[in-house]
């Protein structure tokens, strides 16, 4: 991507659209050194240099994605803006962490520093240099950042709402107004015997071995214990145990004979490949609605993310109406 392209992309970024309340539109062409300026939240001053450097690794793939030269410059346009708008919240939301007096205690930096350190860069400090020293930044500043990182996100938490604050007149009221999202196919609870063809066991012998394997399940034989014997695959050990399967997941012909069972039936033995399969049904459910108690956990989370959501927005709006913020073009 030719870099002067892409500045020229960012400078037109204020055009497509208003940040948000309280955007105050400037023909100023001010510059910090040579840097122009997209954004001062109180006393901090966003340029144009700092967004470019979180742009430019996604160029790639956001040229890849457009269909033409428009649909390229408004998504890097709406990259930009989204960019400019998580740092504008970032810093506000340091600004309220330290207005309430808090603080994140040194020796919790320091192992943060040294886990990240450990698991991006299996503990070379040399290599961690480099790696800040090609975006133009200290320590200092990188650990800073670090800092502004684990504020926002313990700031964020503290706006979740607990599970236990949703009532179960919500949850009833949610699962009735979605309930087509509750639908599921029918479902098969299978056990596997597996047999496979190679070094130890021709096509022929598997085949004789499986006629066997029916006679013993006919005669009452545990279809655990005849897993674990004779099984070919990691599910042995278990029994043949495979778990849960909605309907259409299997390979086709499985699938066919495993959904024409009742619960304890037990397949022939198929060949598919080089291999041959005997499945038993444990257990079945049929297509349809869930009921609300197998979706309840489902719905909390989706009712607290909701939430949760609503309420860090509102506390976000608040922050940005109580704090100096302008946007320049």
């Amino acid at each position: 991507m030719n870099i002067k392209l892409l500045i020229s992309v960012v400078c037109v970024f204020a055009a497509c659209q208003s940040f948000s309340q309280g955007l105050l539109r400037s023909p100023s062409k001010q510059v910090l050194g040579s840097n122009s300026i997209l954004a001062v939240v109180e006393d901090r001053v966003i340029t144009r240099a700092e967004v470019m450097k979180e742009v430019e690794p996604f160029i790639p793939q956001i040229r890849a994605a457009a269909r033409s030269e428009f649909e390229f410059t408004s998504r890097v346009n709406a990259y930009v803006r989204e960019i400019v708008q998580n740092m504008v919240d970032r810093e506000l939301i340091v600004k309220e962490f330290r207005n309430k007096g808090m603080s994140i205690p040194q020796s919790y930096l320091d192992t943060h520093f040294d886990d990240y350190l450990n698991k991006e860069f299996n503990g070379d400090r040399a290599e961690f240099i480099k790696f800040i020293q090609a975006q133009g930044k200290t320590i200092k500043q990188f650990r800073a950042e670090q800092e502004k990182d684990i504020i926002v996100g313990y700031m964020q938490n503290q706006k979740r709402q607990s599970v236990s604050e949703i009532s179960p007149a919500k949850i009833k009221e949610y699962y009735e107004a979605n309930k087509s999202q509750w639908y599921s196919p029918a479902s098969a609870k299978i056990s596997l015997i597996t047999l496979k063809t190679g070094m130890y066991a021709t096509m022929e012998e598997n085949r004789k071995l499986a006629a066997e394997i029916m006679e013993r399940l006919k005669k009452g034989e545990s279809f655990p214990e005849l897993a674990k014997r004779f099984s070919k695959d990691d599910s042995s050990t278990k029994g043949g145990e495979w778990g849960w399967y909605k309907k259409g997941e299997l390979n086709p012909v499985l699938d066919k004979k495993v959904f024409a069972l009742k619960p304890g039936e037990v397949t022939e033995p198929t060949e598919i490949g080089d291999m041959i399969f005997i499945l038993k049904v444990e257990e079945r459910k049929e297509d349809g609605i869930q009921s609300i108690d197998d979706v309840r956990e489902k719905i909390e989370w989706t009712i607290v993310e909701q939430n949760a959501k609503a309420m860090y927005q509102k506390w976000l709006e608040g922050l940005r109406r109580n704090a100096f913020v302008k946007y320049y073009e």
